[in-house]
């Protein structure tokens, strides 16, 4: 499996899937082109239109968080959501389980070619606390992650997690969510323009493997610049169950209804990430 940095758009015509289609790899190295069906949502740090590419299952409710109130959805539930720039690439990240640790996607903090992004350039937490936005210097570590190697695993190791510089004073971390079934509602809150924006949408599927690695598909909007995002519960106090990986589709232009040939999909929180956060703690 490969993910997708924000570069150039294909030549016209030579990423369209066949007309019987088969999944793919979406190849995101840098100058190529775009030749299947699996997805993942990173954008460069120098781009400022994230919301440029957007998969869509069924309908885009995406909204401005501030917006959200009448679906019971409070902005300052979700102060603990931030931006991850790591290496010339941005991604979604939030606190959670401790003042000063932040989970994302494994492939904000790795490259297509196993390297730390950290050896490419900065890498740093942006979040909006009570004393305004702070840009916090973050470690991401090869202990704290589902695969160094990401591109190259399941989407269900694609879980990573890093330690802040110093705690953020102010910000209630997220809670590590539990259990999770098909039909539940989640918050994906992310960026867009600079703006916080959350959708509120459902899991689909729980796929597990003979390890207990687990994979959530959604019906959630996709767009780049989101990798990385928790799905979270409706709680007053929210939790988080995965974090956003990217997308599968035949056709990633094409509002579509879920399908098992198009939907957004999430690395699962397990055991094995629940024991790399009590360990950074």
């Amino acid at each position: 499996m490969s993910k997708r940095t924000h570069h150039p758009p294909p030549e016209p015509g030579r990423d369209r899937p066949p007309a019987r289609p088969r999944l793919a790899v979406l190849r995101p190295a840098s100058g190529a082109r775009a030749v299947g069906l699996i997805g993942m949502l990173l954008t460069s740090v120098a781009h400022t239109h994230a919301g440029e590419r957007r998969v869509v299952i069924g309908h885009d409710g995406r909204m401005p968080l501030e917006r959200a109130a009448g679906l019971g959805v409070a902005a300052k539930r979700f102060a603990a959501t931030g931006q991850v720039e790591c290496g010339g690439v941005r991604g979604v990240g939030q606190v959670t389980a401790s003042a000063d640790v932040v989970t994302s996607a494994a492939h904000v903090f790795f490259d297509e070619a196993g390297r730390p992004r950290a050896a490419q350039g900065r890498c740093v937490f942006i979040v909006d606390g009570p004393e305004g936005r702070q840009t916090i210097p973050l470690t991401p570590s090869a202990q704290l992650c589902g695969s160094t190697s990401p591109y190259g695993v399941s989407g269900r190791h694609d879980w990573g997690a890093a330690r802040l510089a110093h705690p953020i004073a102010g910000i209630r971390a997220y809670e590590l969510g539990t259990r999770v079934k098909a039909g539940d509602p989640i918050a994906v809150v992310a960026f867009e323009g600079g703006r916080k924006t959350v959708d509120v949408c459902h899991i689909r599927d729980v796929v597990t493997t003979e390890t207990g690695a687990r994979e959530l598909r959604t019906d959630c909007v996709g767009f780049d610049g989101m990798s990385g995002a928790a799905y979270l519960t409706l709680d007053k106090t929210p939790k988080v169950l995965a974090v956003h990986v990217g997308f599968r589709s035949a056709d990633p232009g094409a509002v579509m209804a879920y399908s098992d040939r198009h939907y957004t999909f999430g690395a699962a929180i397990g055991q094995v990430l629940r024991r790399a956060l009590a360990s950074a703690r």
